[in-house]
Parts: C-alpha cells; sequence; structure tokens
C-alpha cells in the first residue's frame, strides 16, 4: 500500500522584540534603525547634549561656613548626574616635603641671569596634577579594570598639561605654634602678619613642603563613555577645594643634634611632624582661566538598506544609491548600543573663551572629515560655556 506522502503546511510568525530587547541583541541594528527616523536610541538629536545636575561641597568638611567637621578628611567635592549616569568626586590631600628646591625657591638667590640659563627646559615644570583613581560600580568586587587604570592615567596627564595647579598654589607657608606667658598656644602664620619684616624673616623655613591632592571618582549607573562626565566632575571639585593651614612647634622650627662617630661630626637635622589646622583653611589658587570642560561625539556611517525601513516613506516610491554612504556626527554618546557600535570617536576639552586644551581622534569606522572636526570644536565651547555659567560664584 502506498503511504500518503503529503505534505504538510507550515506557517512561521515573526519574533517582534521590544526595543530594549533588541537593543541588547543587536545593539547595531537597533541604533540603525533609530538614526534612521532622525533620533538616537536615547530619542535624543544627534548634536543634542544630555542636561546635567551638579551639587558642589555637600561632602566637604567646609560644607558648613560657621563650623568645620574634624573627622572628614574630604577637602572638596562634587556630584554630577547627566542622565542616568552619577559621578561623585571626593578630594583629599597630604602634605610632602620638598627634597630638592629649585634655584628660584633658595631665600639667597641673585643674578637674574643665572636663573636664565638654569632655568627649566619646559614649563610644564611650574605645574602639578592630580592623582585620580577612578572607580566604576558595576555591582561586583574586583581588581581594577583596564578601562578604569586608563581613565585615571588621562586624567592625570590632562590635568597637567592644561595648567591648571600651578605649584606655587601647592606651596605650604607653615605658620609656628608658640607657648604664651599665661600657657595657651597661639599659631602665627607668615600670610597673617602686618608689615613685620622681623617677623616675617624669622618664620621663614629652611625646609619646604608642598601639598599633593587626591580625587576619588565613583561612577554609578554607567550608560556610556564615562572620561568626559569625570573630567568635568573634576573641574568642578577642584574649583571649590579649601586648603588647611599648617603649622609646627617652634621649638623644631631649628632644631639640630650633633652625633660623633669614630671622631667625625656630623649635624644632622631632627624630624619633626607637620600639623594641620583645624578650622583655618585658605582657597586652591588654580589657573581659572585654564578651566576647560570635556565633551565626546562619534562620527557613524548610516546603512542605505536601514533608511528603507522610514515608515513616513512607505506609501512612496524612494530610490536609494545603496553604494552611496552618509556619516553624522553624534554628539554625547549614551546607551550600549552607541557605545559599541560607534567606533570613530572625537574627544574636546575647551574652554568657555575658546581655548582648546586637547583633542582626539580615533578613526576606527567612519571616517571623520575636517567639517566634523570643526563642528564637534565649535558645538565643545557652545558646550564649555554652558557649563561654566553652572558653577556658582
Amino acid at each position: 500500500m502506498a503511504e500518503n506522502t503529503a505534505l504538510e503546511t507550515i506557517e512561521v510568525h515573526p519574533i517582534t522584540f521590544p526595543p530594549d530587547v533588541l537593543a541588547r541583541i543587536s545593539p547595531e541594528l537597533s541604533l540603525q534603525r533609530h538614526l534612521s527616523l532622525g533620533i538616537r536610541p536615547c530619542l535624543r538629536r544627534y548634536e543634542e547634549f544630555r542636561d546635567i545636575t551638579i551639587e558642589n561641597n555637600t561632602l566637604s568638611r567646609y560644607v558648613e561656613k560657621d563650623s568645620v567637621d574634624a573627622k572628614n578628611n574630604i577637602l572638596g567635592s562634587n556630584i554630577l548626574k547627566s542622565g542616568k549616569t552619577v559621578v561623585i568626586t571626593s578630594i583629599t590631600g597630604g602634605i610632602i616635603e620638598e627634597n630638592s628646591a629649585s634655584i628660584k625657591d633658595l631665600d639667597d638667590f641673585g643674578e637674574d641671569e643665572l636663573y636664565e640659563v638654569t632655568k627649566e627646559e619646559d614649563e610644564i615644570a611650574n605645574y602639578a596634577s592630580i592623582y585620580p583613581v577612578v572607580e566604576v560600580e558595576r555591582g561586583r568586587v574586583g581588581a581594577c579594570t583596564d578601562e578604569e587604570m586608563t581613565i585615571s592615567q588621562k586624567l592625570y596627564d590632562s590635568v597637567l598639561h592644561s595648567r591648571i595647579l600651578p605649584k606655587k598654589a601647592l606651596k605650604v607657608k607653615a605658620g609656628v605654634r608658640s607657648v604664651n606667658e599665661d600657657g595657651t598656644f597661639s599659631v602665627l602664620y607668615p600670610d597673617e602678619l602686618e608689615n613685620d619684616a622681623l617677623n616675617e624673616t624669622n618664620l621663614k623655613m629652611k625646609r619646604k613642603w608642598s601639598y599633593v591632592l587626591y580625587a576619588k571618582i565613583i561612577v554609578l549607573s554607567r550608560t556610556g563613555p564615562v572620561f568626559d562626565l569625570c573630567w568635568n566632575s573634576l573641574m568642578y571639585a577642584l574649583q571649590n577645594v579649601k586648603l588647611p593651614k599648617a603649622f609646627i612647634d617652634e621649638r623644631a622650627s631649628d632644631l639640630r643634634m650633633t652625633i660623633r662617630t669614630r671622631g667625625r661630626s656630623a649635624t644632622i637635622r631632627e624630624t619633626y611632624e607637620i600639623l594641620c589646622d583645624q578650622t583655618k583653611s585658605l582657597p586652591l589658587m588654580i589657573s581659572s582661566q585654564n578651566i576647560a570642560f570635556a565633551a565626546n561625539y562619534g562620527v557613524i556611517e548610516l546603512d542605505p538598506e536601514s533608511q528603507l525601513q522610514n515608515p513616513d516613506n512607505a506609501q512612496e516610491e524612494v530610490d536609494i544609491d545603496m553604494d552611496k554612504s552618509q556619516c553624522i556626527l553624534i554628539a554625547d554618546l549614551d546607551t550600549e548600543a552607541e557605545e559599541i557600535s560607534i567606533h570613530s570617536t572625537i574627544s574636546v576639552i575647551a574652554s568657555s573663551a575658546g581655548r582648546y586644551k586637547q583633542l582626539t581622534l580615533v578613526g576606527a569606522g567612519a571616517k571623520i572629515t575636517p567639517e566634523m572636526i570643526k563642528r564637534s570644536l565649535l558645538l565643545s565651547k557652545v558646550r564649555a560655556n554652558d557649563l561654566s555659567a553652572r558653577v556658582k560664584k
């Protein structure tokens, strides 16, 4: 008996994914479909930035004007929120002793011609930087990632070459604590002297100290590149730093002791600790004209096939050259789809006055044209003008 070989009909139903699921499965396809409609996955326009909110000095020991939190060691802080991402920056400090003083630091320096011969080869030697540590919270514990170390090193180099922190602003003008006749202590600082040349000369120390600054930057709910957010939060925090005044005891200001060993004598200066004043402080004198803010951009090539999915042109016949590509500039990269799919990036650090501190180009994808570079520089200046206006004077 012949078997029945009739074919059965199979129905195939298309599977539809929500936008957030499609962005996880195929980020590039999700991004292309959004761009074909003239918007981005975050529903912003191509050159639209995220709005930010900032809170300055809410974590600092100097948050209260009339009182100081002695248990808090944070000298300046900032909390920056951009979209869903929150960046918390706290700045702490320490004091180190300068082992080798330059010629212009010597009290008995004489001829200016000698300094012209022996001056530093690079002007960068007159500036210092801050030591940042970036932590991108991912909900797990472990060693720092390559991205965190790269961003930390880039922040250090960018602050140094932007010439924001002069070394002279970090010099410690130590005071001297003395005991009064009634047994109470009083501290005399060099900057508090009023036309008293004799006391000012007596307070000059032969040993030099400098402040050193550390920054801890914590990134929460990361949704895209974070270097520009870390940089902007660091700039806000630096403008609110206050350095505590330091002093030493008058008995240790010029304390020496002679040691004899096998007929040889040597004069050794005894070590002593330098203390910080719990109540008095000075604002950090940074180069305000060099304060700049960062912005990032991406360049992506539109897929001609994705443009056919535009529902506005569904009833019309549209002729699109499949071999012709179009590149667009996207400002302030956000969402995982944009970060993964866009490989050609532009990073700019600029001030509101139009001083550009850094320009980084990575051409690993779409072609970056000179027009796009000019456009990104112009947008960065406008962005810096907006961010600088948010600083509370």
